[in-house]
């Protein structure tokens, strides 16, 4: 069985009936016409242009040039999606403005995984690249929604255990959780080893639910 480590932080966080629908929405993907298919990314746009931009020796046009193909996607259909176009608007125009004088050097990325009781927890980060010599880990979060207290702690420190298991080079404080939509940057300098404890914890509940989470 396996999960993504932003739904382990989100399961750590919520109560028994909306642990049970996570868990639910892992082992039963959305179906469409009998095949199963993956949920929609919402900021897929803005990821692969943040990317593409740090790639590129931090060329501003790239991500000029996402903003005015979305706008253009949007004008010419607009009945498609238009919020979900326009989230992926502000969230490169944010980065832009506050984020983009990051001079990282892209690295090709890996798929480091967590596991404990039978359960892998998939770490992927949105960016894994070298700055001043540093390896590092990246997340980026565009969500409206603010994290709950406690999960951004969750997602860092997985994704230091598993980076270390996978022997990728990187320091606790350089596995960052960036939160671009408030503007604040978290890593993992502090995290204590308890947490790591109530991780586990969690993960062996969800061993034990597994089994008994039914497809509606």
């Amino acid at each position: 069985m396996r999960i993504t480590v932003k739904g382990l932080a989100e399961f750590m966080h919520a109560g028994w009936a909306r642990q049970r629908t996570i868990l639910r929405d892992f082992k039963y993907p959305k179906l469409k016409d009998g095949k199963k298919k993956p949920q929609i990314v919402r900021y897929s746009e803005a990821r692969a242009a943040i990317r593409k931009y740090h790639d590129s020796g931090n060329d501003i046009t790239v991500l000029i040039s996402a903003v005015e193909k979305l706008m253009s996607k949007k004008a010419e259909h607009p009945e498609l999606d238009a919020s979900r176009i326009d989230d992926n608007i502000r969230a490169i125009s944010t980065y832009m403005k506050y984020f983009a004088e990051n001079k990282f050097k892209v690295l090709q990325t890996p798929r480091p995984i967590y596991e404990h009781a039978g359960v892998e927890v998939s770490c992927s980060p949105d960016l894994y690249v070298e700055e001043n010599g540093n390896k590092k880990l990246v997340k980026l979060d565009f969500n409206q929604h603010k994290p709950k207290d406690g999960e951004i702690d969750v997602v860092v420190k997985v994704m230091f255990e598993a980076a270390s298991k996978a022997e990728l080079g990187v320091k606790p404080k350089d596995v960052i959780y960036l939160d671009v939509t408030r503007l604040n940057q978290h890593n993992g300098t502090k995290l204590n080893k308890r947490l790591k404890k109530d991780i586990d914890a969690a993960l062996e509940t969800i061993q034990d639910m597994w089994q008994n989470i039914k497809q509606d």
